[in-house]
């Protein structure tokens, strides 16, 4: 009887052993995993404004469109350049497409909607240093694309308004960012074109009207672009 015992104990024994042997083990390399993924990585700080320069930038025609991208994403991709480089940036929100149809405005009226909400921010925010009306242009695409260093970029245009009542100021700030953004991208900037319209250029200083790229032209190309012109923006405000 006592052997019969004996040997239950020892068997009983020898399955614990045989548990204890094969339960998964927590190395230093387990617990470095699990902390991964039961922490949460803290959101990185918001940018700080380094510059007392403000930019405020607005596009007259939202509806405009790229290949997978609109000028209203290159607006807030161009703000996002720029507050890294510490400066105070802002786009407007307001949706101006919407406000015209139901208002029945007509789009060749779309720069009387676009005035009356930069009017309104002005009122708001006080002046700029500089405020950019962000378009694109209507061409082929072999007109609107730079291919520098193996890099393709969206061409840029500053366009003039004649009837503005600042136009030789305008000008002045058209040709010096135009030249600029040729003298790190040659070929960049097609220039200056001078219209008979205003393009609300008489309603504060520091304002130019650029149009980056055309309908054919890609996120990647106008990024490329984007990101030049926020280092001429940052040489100009200096």
């Amino acid at each position: 009887m006592k052997i019969k015992v004996s040997i239950q104990i020892i068997f009983k024994l020898m399955i614990i052993a045989l548990m204890i042997f094969y339960l998964p083990s927590y190395s230093h390399q387990n617990v470095k995993l699990f902390k991964a993924i039961s922490t949460t990585e803290a959101l990185p700080a918001s940018i700080p404004v380094t510059s007392n320069k403000k930019i405020h930038l607005y596009n007259t025609h939202q509806g405009e469109q790229y290949v997978g991208y609109n000028v209203r994403d290159g607006a807030e991709y161009l703000k996002e350049c720029l507050t890294k480089e510490g400066y105070f940036c802002d786009v407007e929100q307001n949706d101006f497409e919407n406000y015209k149809n139901v208002h029945r405005i007509a789009y060749n009226q779309s720069y009387v909607v676009s005035k009356m909400y930069l009017e309104n921010t002005l009122r708001e925010n006080g002046n700029y240093d500089l405020v950019i009306d962000f378009h694109r242009d209507s061409l082929d695409k072999k007109y609107s694309t730079l291919v520098y260093n193996q890099k393709s970029y969206a061409k840029i245009l500053f366009v003039v308004g004649k009837s503005s009542g600042k136009f030789d100021m305008v000008n002045q700030l058209s040709t010096e960012l135009s030249n600029k953004a040729n003298g790190k991208v040659p070929g960049l900037s097609k220039g200056i074109m001078v219209k008979k319209n205003h393009y609300n250029q008489g309603i504060c200083d520091h304002t130019v009207l650029i149009e980056f790229g055309g309908q054919s032209n890609t996120k990647e190309e106008v990024q490329n672009t984007i990101e030049v012109m926020s280092q001429v923006i940052k040489e100009y405000l200096q």
